[in-house]
């Protein structure tokens, strides 16, 4: 049910559906009651779901092979991740420019494939030196690449990330260290801090829909379950959002944040937002 008074009238309007995906179309590898539903009436309307993930550590066919799985069809260009942010935010800086990567060998072919060139050592060479350091969910994190790109930044190379999570959920309740607990890292190591973060909560991820598509931001809604990254990045790109209590979020969560901080929309899950817009 809707948990919230807002008119629900305006999410019928809207053409691009941005979903997160674990807590929000899924739990683990359990697919929410209304996911398929909701999927298959927007198919039927014309419109579109974009799946949204800050995870930077996989690549999208990772992603396609998972929700294949689950009994959903989806293709890359389904989906926005913080890796496909940070590529297009680069190709309106520099495009085809060196870069320094603290990510997994999967972060660092998506970028080669976009055609930048991957320093791996440290030289004081000015034409092989790079033009960004750029800090992702390294979970083949070793100790000589991240000596070579802390040299990097105290040298002053500008300073991006993917993304700034802090941990990244497991199950049974566990968690690992994120790309936003390397960043507490770097910064006592070098004191610096990432001049561009590509990843929710920036709104970049739901610009770039936006640009590609040509999009009015009135076309537009972001669902999720997680207040601080999914529904933030939502109000920072001022487009609707709406938060699913099958994830993290609670009730008492929305009810201590300020006004302005509030979504838009409060649903206990998609199966409801599916039986508004059918």
């Amino acid at each position: 049910m809707q948990r919230n008074t807002k008119d629900p009238a305006p999410l019928k309007n809207v053409k691009y559906f941005l979903l997160d995906m674990d807590g929000t179309i899924y739990l683990d590898t359990t697919l929410f009651d209304g996911t398929l539903d909701f999927l298959e009436t927007l198919k039927v309307q014309g419109k579109n779901a974009v799946y949204i993930t800050n995870n930077s550590s996989k690549n999208t066919q990772a992603y396609v092979e998972k929700l294949g799985k689950l009994g959903i069809a989806a293709a890359e260009e389904d989906f926005c991740t913080s890796v496909n942010a940070t590529i297009f935010h680069l190709n309106k800086v520099k495009p085809g420019a060196r870069l320094v990567v603290l990510g997994t060998p999967a972060l660092i072919t998506a970028f080669r494939e976009a055609g930048f060139e991957i320093v791996t050592e440290y030289t004081e060479d000015p034409d092989k030196r790079p033009d960004f350091a750029v800090l992702g969910f390294d979970t083949t994190l070793e100790y000589s690449r991240l000596c070579v790109f802390c040299d990097y930044l105290a040298d002053g190379v500008t300073y991006w990330a993917t993304h700034p999570d802090m941990v990244c959920p497991m199950k049974a309740g566990r968690s690992i260290p994120d790309a936003g607990s390397f960043m507490l890292m770097i910064e006592g190591a070098t004191g610096r801090k990432p001049s561009f973060i590509a990843g929710k909560p920036n709104p970049s991820m739901i610009d770039m829909v936006i640009e590609k598509m040509g999009l009015k931001h009135s076309e537009v809604a972001v669902m999720g379950d997680r207040l601080h990254t999914d529904i933030m990045s939502a109000k920072n790109a001022g487009v609707y959002s709406i938060c699913v209590l099958s994830g993290e979020a609670t009730l008492d969560d929305i009810a201590a944040l300020p006004e302005a901080e509030k979504p838009d929309y409060v649903f206990d899950s998609i199966k409801d937002v599916y039986e508004l817009i059918r």
